[in-house]
């Protein structure tokens, strides 16, 4: 459960943070980042959840494109 949280709390975090368009809203990639990985993890080890996988490591790819298109 704790992971659900966890995703949850990182990816409302990110959203805010993306959505401010302030300087600091690069860094909302990094948080999605880290909900992503967390669910992903969940999902695969813990509730055998495979459509819920695939979205949740789908969208590492595209948090791994944002970090790529913001700091690089």
């Amino acid at each position: 459960m704790i992971y659900k949280w966890l995703g949850t709390v990182s990816f409302l975090l990110a959203a805010l943070l993306l959505s401010s368009n302030i300087e600091s809203s690069k860094y909302g990639f990094l948080v999605f980042l880290y909900g992503h990985t967390i669910l992903s993890y969940y999902f695969w080890f813990k509730n055998k959840d495979l459509p819920m996988f695939i979205q949740n490591f789908f969208f590492i790819g595209v948090d791994l494109w944002g970090i790529y298109r913001w700091f690089f």
